[in-house]
């Protein structure tokens, strides 16, 4: 089971997020970019790799950044 705030990918959707909760079974995950959580199955829920992880995150701040926030 990932941890609050682990990116991680939903291999029925091809989508990266950061994991958010547990909810009746399935896993809240919230996508990079900000925006609403999706469900997921935790069958198809996977630990994002390091690739993933490092553009994922580079994702997040060029979004923050367009949107005028700081890190």
């Amino acid at each position: 089971m990932p941890e609050v705030g682990d990116l991680v990918r939903d291999t029925a959707t091809g989508l990266v997020g950061f994991y958010v909760d547990s909810v009746a079974g399935r896993y809240l995950i919230r996508p990079v970019s900000g925006g609403c959580a999706w469900e997921a199955d935790p069958r198809d829920v996977q630990l994002a790799t390091p690739m993933r992880e490092l553009r994922a995150r580079a994702a997040e701040i060029n979004a923050r950044s367009r949107r005028g926030l700081s890190s």
